[in-house]
């Protein structure tokens, strides 16, 4: 058994690349995105994945009006009924990428099946929205949630969560001083927790059959679109895993994928929140309000997009299984630590 590893003193700031390499990751970034740009809207579309899974209806914010958020409410609930809790979803994409519809599925089933209101956020995107708008962005829409006298929920019973860049998104918005005390728990899927550990130190601690990781083609990619030269990389709004425990919810649930690279800073973050010593082939535990679940033998985005581009039908279905079962024991949770 062994504590986390120190994190590296900061300051730690973004480099400024070379104008080649710039010129590289920006023809790279614009063609990725106007490839999203035309299939997304196709692949979300309500005629391609069915209309089951739409929003009860979508609200826009005066405070940032050009985003629109999908709220979820259960079809048993009655206007009347006790108040419910409330679920906020990031959705990711890597900071660039992504628009809240793709998280539509997950929205409508963690709503429907486990009586949530569940509000999926949306912010701007990088380059366009670099670090740190985003992030105030959806701390601003938070806010004017929270002050919403028109939706249905219960004030005492407030969590965040997000998938990949989203689940960043999760663990640094609470961290805002106007947010304290105001949202009691996060669950981060799969999420990204730093910019400072080098990329060949994470790609190495994933099992040897493990394939190539997205993430290291893609990475680079979206620091560059998200990160300006010259930014700390040791802001614990960016790199969240140097957030200070006492400015996050009490309660935290994290979950990681054996095979994505993402989950070796997120896993010591979350020993380093429980002050827990690593147990060589734990991949469940809790402690001190965290909770942490190394899912094996899957990869990042495993029953999202991953899941969906898996050919083999059989496969793809199995890893819709273990994805059904990732959100329903994050339920659990929520109900057992934070919904209480």
């Amino acid at each position: 058994m062994a504590l986390p590893p120190p994190l590296p003193q900061g300051p730690i700031y973004h480099p400024t690349l070379p104008i080649w390499k710039r010129m590289t990751l920006w023809l790279k970034l614009h063609f990725i995105k106007t490839l999203a740009n035309i299939f997304g809207p196709v692949l979300i579309s309500p005629y391609v994945r069915g209309r089951a899974s739409l929003p009860t209806f979508t609200k826009i914010y005066p405070i940032h009006s050009s985003l629109t958020h999908r709220i979820f409410v259960p079809p048993t609930y009655k206007s009347g009924d006790p108040p419910l809790p409330l679920y906020l979803n990031v959705h990711g994409g890597g900071f660039v990428f992504g628009v809240p519809a793709i998280d539509d599925e997950f929205c409508s089933y963690f709503s429907s099946k486990h009586n949530i209101l569940v509000i999926s956020l949306d912010y701007s995107k990088a380059p366009k929205a670099m670090f740190p708008q985003p992030i105030n962005e959806l701390t601003d829409v938070v806010t004017s949630i929270l002050e919403d006298e028109s939706l249905p929920f219960d004030r005492s019973k407030v969590a965040i969560g997000g998938f990949s860049a989203g689940g960043n998104c999760s663990l640094a918005v609470p961290q805002a001083p106007s947010l304290q005390g105001k949202i009691q728990g996060v669950c981060a899927f799969y999420p990204l927790c730093g910019f400072v550990t080098p990329p060949s130190v994470a790609i190495a601690a994933r099992p040897s059959y493990a394939t190539k990781d997205p993430w290291e083609t893609l990475g680079p990619l979206f620091n560059y679109a998200y990160i300006s030269p010259g930014t700390d990389l040791c802001d614990p709004r960016l790199s969240v895993t140097y957030a200070d425990r006492k400015m996050l919810p009490k309660k935290i649930c994290m979950v990681g994928c054996e095979l994505d690279m993402l989950w070796y800073d997120a896993e010591f973050m979350a020993e380093r929140l429980a002050g827990k010593e690593r147990v060589e082939g734990e991949t469940l535990w809790e402690k001190d309000g965290v909770r942490w679940e190394k899912i094996m033998g899957v990869e990042h985005g495993f029953e999202n997009s991953g899941g969906r581009l898996q050919r083999d039908k059989v496969k793809r279905e199995k890893l819709m299984v273990i994805g059904r079962k990732m959100y329903d024991d994050a339920a659990e949770w929520l109900f057992r630590e934070v919904y209480h």
